[in-house]
């Protein structure tokens, strides 16, 4: 995973929080695409939506009111992981989808992780957040390893995933500089 990880990092800059596209970056997708395909990129993007959702909300309930750094990380992250799902909102139009009908769900597990994190207070946000983003990195592992992505949809799985392993450095680092 080392190596995959040095690969995907030094490929996209994580310091970039919201890409810029523009109108030809647009298209109609998979008319051509054999169905058990088109099956394939359906599953991922619902699992890459739906846990996008969760993070999303982990991130929105663990802020606090306080002026502090750690904030200022939290909210960076939500914004970064709102462009992640509305890069697969888009993707699932493009296909001529719709998302799941039991997002929602997403959203109160990530209120649960995030609110009950928040709570405990900074350590456990940290440690939440590490594991959350530890296990975004390996679904995304699995979903790049395992699905005929086309070429533009792989480009931003790829770039999602750089974003998740900056995010768990992040908070790693925060955690070990005890500055939370």
């Amino acid at each position: 995973m080392n190596v995959h990880k040095e690969n995907i990092t030094n490929k996209y800059d994580t310091s970039i929080i919201r890409t810029q596209i523009g109108i030809k970056d647009f298209q109609l997708r998979g008319q051509e695409m054999p169905l058990a395909r088109l099956k394939g990129i359906k599953k991922g993007l619902l699992t890459l939506h739906t846990l996008e959702l969760m993070a999303i909300s982990i991130y929105k309930f663990q802020i606090t009111k306080k002026a502090c750094n750690l904030n200022l990380q939290l909210i960076t992250a939500m914004c970064n992981e709102m462009t992640h799902y509305q890069d697969y909102e888009v993707k699932f139009f493009e296909y001529g989808w719709k998302p799941s009908k039991l997002r929602w769900l997403y959203w109160i597990v990530g209120f649960i992780f995030g609110f009950s994190s928040r709570l405990i207070g900074s350590k456990a946000i940290l440690k939440t957040g590490i594991w959350v983003e530890t296990k975004a990195v390996h679904h995304y592992d699995e979903l790049l390893k395992t699905i005929d992505w086309d070429e533009d949809t792989r480009k931003v799985v790829e770039k999602n995933q750089s974003d998740e392993y900056g995010h768990a450095s992040r908070w790693k680092m925060l955690l070990q500089s005890d500055k939370a």
